[in-house]
């Protein structure tokens, strides 16, 4: 329900232009996954017209019900979309809070950061690893954080997944990994 909910207000209801904070990174203006989203919707818009014409020939109901179900899937993804643009990465006082639009998050304390590595190498997840993105290899990393002990992510519908390492995307990396620094030697 609450996964529902934030794709109607991302999607619909939160227009309002969000300037980045100091301490928010965003993470999307750099790759393609705002494109690539686009694009998804659009084929899912040519597809639903073409599939809607050829099975209505079949089945008038069966039509209109793949339809709809084409007209959700197309809603639920603009809603991602405007979710990664409206939920930036961010750094408040000792917590660094991981967030991929509304389909992923964690909050990692910066005293567990054991080393960030800069790095666009390939990147296997595993029982110890994962990916920040939704996409995974389609979308790519350009930091890798190594943590001093398990951490959780917290995925779509509640699904949960521990790690020691893992990728993301920053578009202003090494301001990230300054700022990052900063927060350690405080503490």
């Amino acid at each position: 329900f609450v996964t529902e909910f934030a794709v109607i207000y991302y999607g619909f209801i939160n227009w309002k232009k969000r300037k980045l904070k100091n301490n928010e990174f965003s993470y999307h203006k750099e790759n393609g996954t705002i494109a690539l989203l686009a694009v998804l919707i659009l084929i899912i818009a040519i597809e639903t017209i073409v599939l809607h014409l050829f099975i209505e020939k079949w089945s008038l109901i069966a039509a209109w019900a793949l339809t709809g179900i084409s007209i959700y899937s197309g809603i639920q993804i603009f809603g991602f979309l405007k979710s990664i643009i409206k939920r930036p990465i961010s750094i408040e006082n000792d917590l660094l809070y991981l967030r991929y639009g509304i389909m992923k998050e964690s909050i990692i304390n910066i005293k567990n950061i054991d080393s960030i590595e800069v790095s666009t190498k390939d990147f296997e997840t595993n029982d110890e690893s994962t990916r920040l993105s939704l996409l995974g290899e389609l979308e790519g990393h350009n930091v890798i954080i190594h943590l001093t002990k398990p951490n959780t992510i917290k995925g779509l519908y509640g699904i949960k997944k521990e790690y020691k390492k893992i990728a993301i995307y920053i578009d202003n990396k090494q301001e990230f990994i300054n700022q990052i620094d900063n927060a350690k030697q405080i503490l």
